[in-house]
């Protein structure tokens, strides 16, 4: 018996917590402790964790880490840097494919919410485009840019283009400020006039442009509710 309320005592190892309580309640250095395994030869299992944290700080920018980079990592050889690289995207696709109920957007506010979790952590700007038929159900989701919103939108007909094939009816734009502020810029404004406009024009509407900041978004269709 005391042997027993010992053990009981001492605290779960990363798996064993994961199996307790679920994946949620492991820390960033317990969560790639899992992944990781072991340590190699040379270089202990902290060692590694620590400079990987240090090099992603709160995991920012993981998602984006391209496995030859990661190879650079002490500990780090093929097969752990291919692991995480595949566990990665494994996890961004899992969220993607979770963000409208039955593939449909339901609301401004779902879609805010639920990009507002998409954009956590990412450290650039990136701009998608959210494609949908007539009941607002989505037929594709695109990815035009990645860094700034001018080079992305300098010509709105590429992605009206994209549109036309997709045979879509409506289109969403979305896109994070990784400053964290989700108001919009007089550059948001213009380039929804003009997408709006263009829309109009060839019978596709644009349905809402969404910026998302660290904890809130800002909905150009919920705001024009609003006003």
């Amino acid at each position: 018996m005391p042997q027993l309320e010992l053990l009981a005592t001492q605290p779960l190892r990363p798996r064993e917590k994961l199996l307790a309580n679920g994946p949620g309640v492991l820390s960033d250095e317990e969560l790639l402790a899992v992944l990781l395994g072991a340590g190699s030869k040379a270089v202990p299992l902290r060692q590694t964790i620590a400079e990987l944290l240090a090099r992603f700080p709160n995991l920012a920018g993981f998602d984006q880490a391209a496995a030859t980079e990661l190879l650079r990592v002490p500990g780090i050889g093929l097969s752990k840097a291919t692991l995480l690289a595949a566990a990665a995207e494994f996890g961004t696709r899992v969220q993607r494919r979770q963000y409208f109920r039955f593939g449909q957007v339901l609301s401004s506010q779902t879609l805010g919410e639920t990009m507002i979790r998409r954009f956590r952590g990412v450290g650039q700007e990136v701009i998608l485009i959210l494609l949908l038929d007539v009941k607002n159900k989505v037929i594709q989701e695109l990815e035009i840019a990645r860094g700034g919103l001018d080079a992305a939108f300098a010509d709105p007909r590429v992605i009206f283009r994209a549109a036309l094939v997709a045979k879509a009816s409506k289109l969403i734009l979305v896109h994070n400020h990784p400053s964290g502020d989700s108001q919009p810029s007089e550059n948001d404004r213009d380039v929804t006039d003009r997408f709006t406009t263009a829309g109009a024009m060839i019978g596709i509407d644009l349905l809402d442009h969404v910026i998302v900041g660290a904890d809130d978004f800002y909905s150009f269709a919920q705001q024009a509710r609003r006003s």
